[in-house]
């Protein structure tokens, strides 16, 4: 289960500050004050209220739930690109103050899974889908309505606030509901929760164009408010899966108390805190954040790049531009069977062989897709940046986005597996959260900058310097499949596991 473990905060009267306790990798446990009977955080495997012992249909429905919404949140970002143009021509603004907007909506994805991952920490998963759901739905609607520019800003900017939960609180959702690493129908859901994201990411710009065309730029505020308001419906009607959130709803009602968590503020402090302490000391959550992040921030690079080259040069309509995208799609779908091949011939060897020794499959065999992608990145970013051109067909250029397609998928979906692998139940969600808030906030200003770059370098070098950066990663993974071992026994987070490994 991929949650981060909160012990008992310390009182007010305890040295330690609150801030310094927020980020302590050993939790604090304070006496028990009251005489009341008080049970664990913790659900039996056999309670029935434990959401994994629910039936296959209950979990299946709930975990729906989670992919829909993970999808209509990413789906904001991309499905506003098409509406650009119109933005630009009803409220006369600049290029860069009409791609704003989008940038405003991933910088409010960054902080609300940020935030709303901590506020599960308090208040459980169930309603901070029902509080940041409908306020998500609120500021979209408001936003189609937009009367003037400074609305339709802020209102981008709050939607996306509220419907960053969405992509970090579903992640913890499934794992609430199955154990990922031994059942398969976990590890199902959350192939296709990461799917979601990608789809979400690559299909935005091919249904944003699709509505545009057919119905005007408003339109892309009604997509996304049909989709937002069948998601506010079922946020009402799941049920809690956040297991200390059960533990606390059973004890309540049968007249128990629970194990004392310390103060909200405390709670909410290490929930926050922890991600980001996580980024600035581990060895490993940075790194593999960094390339996350400028994966996805090439993604939206290219939103503004394909405009610009199938526009420009292939005097392509907007629709065409949309259509584009498709080839990412298929790159997406080429991978998943090759993951599947790496995944069967290199980490379910392993892992049958350490089975058989009695010892742990070692992270780093989840790896070898991802040191493929990070080879195949930059060469579709080169094949993009120099075919591109007038006297070159425009489906030469157009089929490096299968390449590209391919190396996005591996990347975002092997990479995380493997910080899970990394930091496991106990921190899994914390550096979930982390890559997750380094990922929309590089990535957002990619938005804002790729159209003066590609006015000032041209489209070849501008794309090339995206390639540039993209080679810059390559050692990456490598490094952490030839020194994983060792950087994990740098890690303060896991100094408690490394210790009992070498004690065995």
């Amino acid at each position: 289960m991929v949650e981060m473990d909160y012990s008992n905060g310390g009182t007010s009267a305890e040295s330690t500050s609150v801030l310094e306790k927020a980020i302590n990798i050993k939790p604090h446990h304070s006496a028990m004050t009251s005489d009341l009977p008080q049970v664990t955080m913790d659900l039996d495997t056999d309670d029935k209220d434990n959401p994994r012992n629910w039936s296959p249909r209950k979990k299946a429905l709930t975990a729906c739930f989670v992919l829909v919404t993970v999808f209509t949140a990413t789906l904001g970002t991309p499905i506003y690109v098409a509406a650009i143009p119109g933005a630009q021509q009803h409220f006369n603004l600049l290029t860069t103050l009409a791609i704003l907007p989008g940038s405003l909506y991933a910088y409010g994805l960054s902080f609300g899974a940020l935030i709303g991952t901590a506020a599960c920490e308090i208040y459980g998963r169930r309603i901070v889908y029902q509080v940041s759901v409908p306020l998500s739905l609120i500021f979209t609607i408001v936003g189609g309505a937009s009367k003037n520019y400074a609305t339709l800003a802020v209102a981008r900017s709050l939607a996306g606030l509220f419907s960053g939960p969405c992509l970090t609180v579903g992640a913890g959702i499934i794992n609430d509901l199955w154990d990922v690493r031994l059942e398969k129908t976990g590890t199902s859901f959350v192939v296709l929760f990461v799917l979601c994201i990608v789809w979400a990411t690559q299909a935005g710009p091919m249904i944003s164009a699709s509505v545009v065309q057919d119905q005007g730029w408003r339109w892309t505020f009604w997509v996304m408010t049909i989709l937002a308001g069948i998601v506010t419906v079922w946020a009402f009607l799941i049920p809690e899966t956040y297991h200390p959130q059960v533990v606390r709803a059973k004890a309540k009602k049968e007249g128990r108390e629970v194990e004392s968590r310390g103060s909200k503020l405390y709670v909410f402090l290490v929930a926050v805190g922890r991600p980001l302490h996580m980024i600035i000391i581990e060895p490993i959550v940075f790194p593999t954040s960094l390339v996350l992040a400028v994966t996805q921030s090439v993604v939206f690079a290219y939103y503004i790049n394909y405009a610009l080259l199938y526009e420009r040069v292939y005097h392509f309509t907007q629709y065409q531009v949309g259509m584009a995208f498709g080839a990412l799609l298929v790159g997406s779908f080429v991978s998943i069977p090759i993951i599947a091949a790496f995944d069967k011939l290199t980490y379910q060897k392993a892992r049958s062989e350490a089975l058989r020794l009695g010892k742990t499959v070692a992270p780093e065999m989840r790896l070898y897709p991802a040191m493929v992608g990070s080879i195949t990145l930059p060469i579709s970013l080169f094949w993009l940046a120099w075919t591109g051109k007038s006297s070159i067909h425009w489906i030469v250029p157009t089929l490096s986005g299968i390449l590209f397609g391919f190396s996005y998928v591996v990347n975002v979906m092997c990479l995380p597996v493997y910080n899970n692998d990394v930091y496991g139940a106990r921190f899994g969600a914390s550096v979930l959260a982390a890559s997750t808030f380094i990922r929309f906030l590089l990535s957002s200003s990619f938005l804002l900058f790729t159209n003066k770059m590609v006015d000032n370098l041209g489209f070849a070098w501008a794309t090339s310097l995206l390639g540039f950066i993209t080679v810059a990663m390559i050692p990456i993974p490598w490094v952490f499949f030839k020194w994983g071992p060792v950087l994990r026994t740098k890690s303060r987070y896991l100094k408690d596991e490394v210790e009992g490994e070498g004690s065995q």
